[in-house]
Formats: structure tokens, C-alpha cells, sequence
């Protein structure tokens, strides 16, 4: 049963896929149409840690959601910034709750998790909340657009000035992460809320998809496939054909609403430059954490 976003119906279809160079899958989702609840978790730390911490993620973090919107329930309906900012806190829990299960242990050393999540907030808007470089996308009306930013050293120099877009992309610090679950310390997961419309997809998905794969052809297929289980498959085929480097791990969220909506899924899309333009307060700078690491 979907979830009743207010006029708004969420449907969801996630898959993960192991990859042609790895021998184990530390990716996770978790999917609830009902809750309105969109999991992406990439684990490190090798087999078998990093698969416990992406399990531990997806395991954890709904429960707490839960937890929150009974207490919601019982009290004042909260607004849908109250609701991401629950988000946060929830996965702030999940990062606690992880090291204190892991402090001492020799075997858990260097283990740990991204994460990257959606939840209905009510009102027509989704909280999308993440750490690390699992990414959210949104389709929207031929614009195909990143939600998030990624916590990548590399990043974090791009965005400084320090690097080029083209010497992001080979960077080799692009997958050393300056924020993740499991991390002592972590500042909290960025957070941004998202006016829905009828027709948008949103994808959220590992690192083993856009590693491979450059947005473009990502917004193409999503365009293309009106299916959301072909377009997750068509995606997950086309990141091991290019290599399958890593493990890979899509989930789409199609939003249908209360006016109809003209399918246009055969034109061209169009990539924006910009990052989360069309999220609501998203992305708060976190201007000490990138002046100490440049200072370094």
C-alpha cells in the first residue's frame, strides 16, 4: 500500500546488485511505500563489517523513524521541518548506536556506512537527509538534477575552488569521506526538503551506480522507463557493463499527485549544474568543518 502523502501517492521499487569486481555486497536499501521511507546505505570496512554497518543502517533507522512519528502522533502534528530535522536525529542515533556496539573491538576497526534517505514530511514535501556520497537525484519535467552533496574530500576542495570539475571526477581522494555513519565525532547528516510535484522520480542510489555512470545517461534511462523495476535493472545492467567496479544499489520513488500528469518520458533530459536548487533550506554550510580541512 503506498503512502498517503496527502494528495500525493509515493511508489517505490529499489534493487542491489554485487557487482563484477566484488566477492560480497555491503549495499543495503530499505523501502516502505507506507511509511514513506527511502534507504540507501554503502558499507565499509570490508567483508563482513561494512555489510553489517549498511545492514545495521537500514535495520535501525526505520525503527527509529517510527518511534518518532508515534510520538508525533500522540502529540502536535509537527511540520515538515520538524520532521527532517527527526531525520537527522534519527540518524544521528544510527551513528551512536554504532560506534557503541563497535568501541573496543579490534575486527570493527575502520568499519562504517553512508547513508542517504528520503521520508514523507507531510505537506506535499519529502526530507531527503544523507552522509557520505550515496546521492539522491531528481527527474523532474526533463530536468534531471543532484540533491545532495557529497561528503568527499575531493568535494570539499571542488567546492573550495581548490580543484576542477574535470579533476574532481579522478581525483584521488573522491572516495576518501569527510563525513559517514560510524564516524566518532560526525557532524550531523545534511538535510533538505523537497516540494513535491506529480511526475517526479527521485533516485536514490551507492556510489557503485555514478561511478560508473555520468548523469546524463542516469537521467536518460530514468526517462526512458516508465517501469520502476526495468529502470532500476536497466540501471544496475548498464553500471556492470561499464565495469561493475563496486557494488551497486538504485531506488526509485515515482510521485503521482492530484492533477494528471502528461507523460513526457521520451525527450531529452537535461542535467543542471546547480546542486539541490529545488530543495527548500538544504545544504547549511558547514563552513569550519571545510575551513579545518583546508588548513590541514
Amino acid at each position: 500500500m503506498p503512502a498517503a502523502a496527502d494528495l500525493f501517492q509515493l511508489y517505490a521499487f529499489g534493487a542491489t546488485d554485487v557487482g563484477r569486481r566484488r566477492e560480497a555486497n555491503e549495499d543495503a536499501f530499505f523501502v516502505s511505500e507506507e511509511q514513506g521511507l527511502f534507504i540507501v546505505s554503502d558499507g565499509m570496512g570490508g567483508a563482513p563489517a561494512g555489510d553489517l554497518a549498511s545492514a545495521a543502517v537500514v535495520q535501525t533507522l526505520p525503527l527509529q523513524v517510527a518511534a518518532k512519528r508515534m510520538a508525533w502522533i500522540l502529540g502536535k502534528a509537527p511540520d515538515p521541518q520538524n520532521v527532517g530535522e527527526g531525520l537527522v536525529q534519527a540518524i544521528g542515533y544510527v551513528n551512536d548506536m554504532l560506534l557503541e556496539k563497535t568501541r573496543g573491538i579490534p575486527e570493527s576497526e575502520g568499519l562504517g556506512a553512508t547513508v542517504v534517505a528520503g521520508l514523507y514530511a507531510g505537506q506535499g514535501v519529502l526530507a531527503v537527509a544523507h552522509l557520505g556520497d550515496s546521492r539522491a537525484y531528481l527527474l523532474r519535467n526533463g530536468y534531471f538534477e543532484l540533491l545532495t552533496n557529497d561528503h568527499t574530500m575531493a568535494n570539499m576542495l571542488f567546492r573550495a575552488g581548490r580543484i576542477s570539475r574535470d579533476e574532481l571526477l579522478r581525483h584521488p581522494a573522491r572516495h576518501v569521506l569527510t563525513r559517514h555513519i560510524g564516524m566518532d565525532d560526525c557532524p550531523a547528516a545534511d538535510i533538505g526538503l523537497l516540494p513535491l510535484s506529480a511526475g517526479d522520480r527521485i533516485l536514490f542510489c551507492s556510489d557503485g551506480l555514478t561511478g560508473m555512470l555520468q548523469d546524463e545517461e542516469i537521467g536518460t534511462i530514468l526517462t526512458n522507463n516508465k517501469d520502476r523495476e526495468e529502470a532500476c535493472r536497466h540501471l544496475i545492467a548498464r553500471a556492470n557493463e561499464e565495469g561493475g567496479v563496486d557494488n551497486i544499489t538504485v531506488v526509485i520513488v515515482d510521485v503521482e499527485g492530484p492533477e494528471p500528469f502528461a507523460e513526457q518520458r521520451s525527450q531529452k533530459i537535461v542535467v543542471r549544474e546547480s546542486i539541490g536548487q529545488s530543495l527548500a533550506g538544504s545544504h547549511e554550510e558547514k563552513k569550519q568543518e571545510e575551513d579545518a580541512f583546508l588548513q590541514l
